[in-house]
Protein backbone atom coordinates (compact mmCIF):
# COMPACT_ATOMS: atom_id res chain seq x y z
CA UNK A 1 0.00 0.00 0.00
CA UNK A 2 1.73 3.19 -1.21
CA UNK A 3 -0.12 5.39 1.26
CA UNK A 4 1.05 3.36 4.29
CA UNK A 5 3.09 5.19 6.89
CA UNK A 6 4.58 4.23 10.22
CA UNK A 7 4.20 5.94 13.58
CA UNK A 8 6.64 4.58 16.14
CA UNK A 9 7.72 4.89 19.73
CA UNK A 10 11.44 4.68 20.38
CA UNK A 11 13.42 4.47 23.58
CA UNK A 12 17.18 4.13 23.13
CA UNK A 13 17.83 5.15 26.74
CA UNK A 14 15.66 6.47 29.57
CA UNK A 15 13.59 9.01 27.63
CA UNK A 16 10.86 7.84 25.22
CA UNK A 17 10.46 9.42 21.82
CA UNK A 18 8.17 9.16 18.84
CA UNK A 19 8.10 9.86 15.14
CA UNK A 20 6.83 8.92 11.71
CA UNK A 21 8.52 7.30 8.76
CA UNK A 22 7.73 5.88 5.37
CA UNK A 23 10.84 3.68 5.40
CA UNK A 24 10.95 2.19 8.89
CA UNK A 25 14.08 0.11 8.35
CA UNK A 26 16.10 3.13 7.22
CA UNK A 27 14.80 5.25 10.08
CA UNK A 28 15.74 2.60 12.62
CA UNK A 29 19.21 2.29 11.09
CA UNK A 30 19.65 6.05 11.62
CA UNK A 31 18.80 5.69 15.32
CA UNK A 32 21.25 2.78 15.60
CA UNK A 33 23.99 4.73 13.84
CA UNK A 34 23.55 7.72 16.17
CA UNK A 35 23.46 5.56 19.30
CA UNK A 36 26.18 3.05 18.47
CA UNK A 37 23.92 0.10 19.28
CA UNK A 38 20.75 -1.63 18.13
CA UNK A 39 17.79 0.52 19.08
CA UNK A 40 14.42 -1.16 19.49
CA UNK A 41 11.21 0.59 18.68
CA UNK A 42 8.99 -0.86 21.43
CA UNK A 43 5.76 -0.14 19.52
CA UNK A 44 5.25 0.42 15.80
CA UNK A 45 1.92 1.43 14.29
CA UNK A 46 1.09 1.49 10.58
CA UNK A 47 -1.71 2.98 8.57
CA UNK A 48 -3.05 5.81 6.49
CA UNK A 49 -0.35 8.47 5.96
CA UNK A 50 -2.46 11.54 6.87
CA UNK A 51 -3.64 9.79 10.04
CA UNK A 52 -0.09 8.87 11.13
CA UNK A 53 0.97 12.49 10.59
CA UNK A 54 -2.08 13.78 12.47
CA UNK A 55 -1.30 11.42 15.35
CA UNK A 56 2.24 12.83 15.55
CA UNK A 57 0.91 16.42 15.55
CA UNK A 58 -1.61 15.61 18.25
CA UNK A 59 0.98 13.97 20.50
CA UNK A 60 2.96 17.21 20.27
CA UNK A 61 -0.15 19.19 21.27
CA UNK A 62 -1.53 16.91 23.98
CA UNK A 63 1.86 16.38 25.60
CA UNK A 64 3.28 19.85 24.90
CA UNK A 65 4.14 20.40 28.56
CA UNK A 66 6.06 17.10 28.64
CA UNK A 67 8.26 17.64 25.58
CA UNK A 68 11.96 17.72 26.40
CA UNK A 69 13.36 21.08 25.31
CA UNK A 70 16.97 22.12 24.87
CA UNK A 71 17.06 25.92 25.04
CA UNK A 72 14.49 26.92 22.34
CA UNK A 73 14.60 23.56 20.53
CA UNK A 74 11.52 21.38 21.07
CA UNK A 75 12.52 17.76 20.49
CA UNK A 76 10.42 14.64 19.89
CA UNK A 77 11.56 13.21 23.23
CA UNK A 78 9.32 13.29 26.29
CA UNK A 79 9.70 13.52 30.05
CA UNK A 80 7.15 10.71 30.67
CA UNK A 81 7.32 6.94 30.90
CA UNK A 82 6.99 4.74 27.83
CA UNK A 83 3.76 3.37 29.31
CA UNK A 84 2.27 6.87 29.65
CA UNK A 85 3.21 7.70 26.06
CA UNK A 86 1.71 4.45 24.71
CA UNK A 87 -1.50 5.01 26.67
CA UNK A 88 -1.77 8.52 25.20
CA UNK A 89 -1.17 7.19 21.67
CA UNK A 90 -3.75 4.40 22.04
CA UNK A 91 -6.29 6.83 23.50
CA UNK A 92 -5.84 9.30 20.63
CA UNK A 93 -6.18 6.52 18.05
CA UNK A 94 -9.43 5.33 19.64
CA UNK A 95 -10.96 8.76 20.29
CA UNK A 96 -10.09 10.29 16.93
CA UNK A 97 -10.65 7.14 14.85
CA UNK A 98 -7.23 7.27 13.23
CA UNK A 99 -6.68 4.56 10.65
CA UNK A 100 -3.46 3.28 12.21
CA UNK A 101 -2.95 0.11 14.21
CA UNK A 102 -0.23 -1.54 16.24
CA UNK A 103 1.64 -3.89 13.89
CA UNK A 104 4.94 -4.69 15.66
CA UNK A 105 6.58 -4.69 19.06
CA UNK A 106 10.30 -4.48 19.81
CA UNK A 107 11.27 -3.78 16.20
CA UNK A 108 14.83 -3.13 15.02
CA UNK A 109 16.21 -3.21 11.48
CA UNK A 110 17.46 -6.79 11.82
CA UNK A 111 13.81 -7.94 11.88
CA UNK A 112 11.32 -8.10 9.02
CA UNK A 113 9.07 -5.02 8.66
CA UNK A 114 5.36 -5.75 8.89
CA UNK A 115 2.94 -3.10 7.76
CA UNK A 116 -0.34 -4.62 8.82
CA UNK A 117 -1.69 -4.99 5.27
Amino acid sequence: MADNYFFYLVMPDKRPGFGIAQDLKSRNQQYCSHNGKLVNMPFVYAGHRPHAKALERNIKQVMSDKIWCVEDWRTEWLTVTLEELKLTVDTLIAERHYKVKLVMEDYNFTKEVQDGS
